[in-house]
């Protein structure tokens, strides 16, 4: 039993690290997610960079094509199914065409690291893996005098 606590531990650290590390990316890098619950859920999250949704009413190629003039770098995280997987690829192939270089490695990273299907339901994953009570969440987002999501604790 304590052994696999232990495990849990470890694998939430690593989680909420590698989030926080593309909290911070995005910054400077935007995000290309499916659509507006994605956008929400990232947000929850604390994502406040540049968020694009694909589904605009442009054709994937007509918005890599837009992207591609404003941004030498995108991440994709697109949801974790057979049609996200083709998006996730499509546009993927789409964007290295035209010179912007993708990152995939978070969508790679929550695929592999939660039983999830879709964006929307990595917040509520992440809150259970890592143990964060509902009333954090106004923690993650107040601001300065917080301290990031990767250094709560479980149970914070």
């Amino acid at each position: 039993m304590v052994i696999a606590w232990v495990y849990m531990q470890g694998k939430s650290e690593r989680l909420l690290i590698f989030i926080e590390r593309y909290i911070e990316k995005n910054l400077t890098v935007p995000i290309i997610v499916e659509g507006t619950n994605d956008v929400r859920s990232l947000r929850w999250m604390s994502f406040s960079g540049t968020i694009i949704k694909m589904n605009q009413g442009k054709s994937l190629m007509a918005l890599a094509e837009a992207i591609s003039n404003d941004f030498d770098e995108v991440i994709i995280l697109t949801d974790f199914d057979n049609k996200g997987e083709k998006l996730c690829s499509t546009m993927q192939g789409y964007l290295v065409s035209l010179g912007t270089r993708v990152d995939s490695r978070l969508r790679d990273f929550l695929n592999s690291s939660l039983p999830v299907k879709t964006v929307e339901e990595v917040p509520a994953a992440v809150e259970r893996l890592a143990q964060i009570p509902p009333k954090a969440r106004n923690i993650i987002k107040a601001g300065k005098n917080a301290r990031s999501f990767a250094d709560r604790r479980p149970g914070e």
